[in-house]
């Protein structure tokens, strides 16, 4: 059952959207505990808002669609962006999670502008399909970061996708990975880092992943100069502070309009 706080904390973050969102969910009536938790999700999610357009498909009989979108698990809400950019949220979305899937819609329907120029930059020159999963549990505060620039980068480059995993629903990943500190993100088929991810960081395994940075390079994939990195340092420290700075202008911002309704931020 979904509780009444956070049923209000929906209608209240959703209450003032301009733009419409598509948000497509994935279920299966065989074996999916969590998938009538979802299900009531979404329907609050629709309540809230007339800007949110629902689909509501199942795994294994609307194959063409999961196909679509690359879905594997369920329960799986995925939210659509510009294009073909969307992001995909898989098991129970609860607590911190569902603030994130929240932010993503947020996002989508505002037209947000994720990252800075120095992190945009090089993120255009992603050119090659990268997949990214980052692996969290809904009260697990350290992962909640990481996962945000995950969402970001998924929301601006049509070449990344990303899938926000609830970690402790499937054991079989866990035991895949040999995972054991979270947050836990995987790029591609075969790199991964546990822990914290800065931006930069996240640059540098997504070119890793698509194939930059070999011996061969030895060049900053940014700005060209030589490098034993696929990023050289001082790009990395340029990165690193003008997102530090975008995010804290970001979080300023909504402390003021929060402020401003007379609301409490969280």
């Amino acid at each position: 059952m979904l509780k009444e706080s956070a049923r209000q904390i929906i209608r209240k973050s959703l209450a003032g959207l301009r733009h419409p969102v598509r948000i497509v969910l994935f279920t299966s009536d065989v074996g999916c505990d969590a998938c009538p938790g979802a299900r009531e999700l979404a329907a609050a999610l629709k309540e809230a808002s007339p800007k949110v357009v629902l689909e509501t498909y199942d795994l294994t009989m609307d194959r063409d669609k999961s196909q679509e979108y690359g879905v594997k698990r369920v329960p799986a809400f995925v939210v659509q962006g510009q294009g073909v950019r969307s992001v995909t949220f898989s098991g129970s979305v609860e607590d911190i999670a569902m603030m994130l899937l929240l932010d993503a819609i947020v996002g989508v329907a505002e037209g947000r502008v994720w990252f800075p120029g120095q992190v945009l930059g090089p993120l255009g020159m992603v050119r090659r399909e990268v997949a990214v999963q980052v692996l969290i549990e809904n009260d697990c505060n350290l992962c909640r970061p990481v996962a945000e620039t995950a969402i970001g980068l998924a929301l601006s480059s049509r070449f990344v996708s990303t899938e926000i995993i609830m970690a402790d629903e499937f054991p079989d990943l866990l035991a895949k990975h040999r995972i054991k500190v979270l947050p836990y993100t995987i790029f591609g088929p075969k790199l991964h880092l546990e822990g914290h991810v800065t931006e930069s960081m996240f640059l540098e395994m997504l070119f890793h992943a698509e194939g930059k940075g070999g011996e061969s390079d030895r060049r900053c994939a940014v700005c060209g100069s030589p490098s034993p990195d696929v990023i050289c340092s001082s790009c990395r420290t340029k990165i690193q502070a003008e997102a530090v700075d975008h995010k804290r202008k970001g979080e300023h911002l909504h402390e003021r309009g929060s402020a401003a309704e007379g609301g409490h931020h969280h």
